[in-house]
C-alpha cells in the first residue's frame, strides 16, 4: 500500500460495511412493514411485501448517496 495510509483502507471497508447494512436494513424493515400491513390488511398475495422492499431499497439508495454522496457546495 504504497502513498496510502493503512488507515485509509479500512475506513474504505467500514464505509461498504455501512453501505451493505443500510441496504439490508432497508429491505428488512420496510419489508416487514409491507408483510405487516399485507396481514392487516387481508391481502392473500403478499402485494404490499415487494412494494415495501422495493420502498426500503429506494430509500436506503437515497441515504447512502446523501451520506457519501459527493458534496456539491
Amino acid at each position: 500500500m504504497q502513498g496510502r495510509h493503512r488507515g485509509d483502507a479500512w475506513r474504505s471497508a467500514n464505509q461498504a460495511w455501512d453501505v451493505i447494512g443500510t441496504l439490508l436494513a432497508g429491505i428488512l424493515v420496510w419489508g416487514g412493514v409491507g408483510h405487516v400491513l399485507d396481514r392487516w390488511f387481508g391481502f392473500g398475495q403478499g402485494v404490499l411485501l415487494p412494494a415495501g422492499m422495493v420502498l426500503g431499497v429506494g430509500v436506503a439508495v437515497y441515504l447512502i448517496s446523501r451520506r457519501y454522496g459527493a458534496d456539491d457546495r
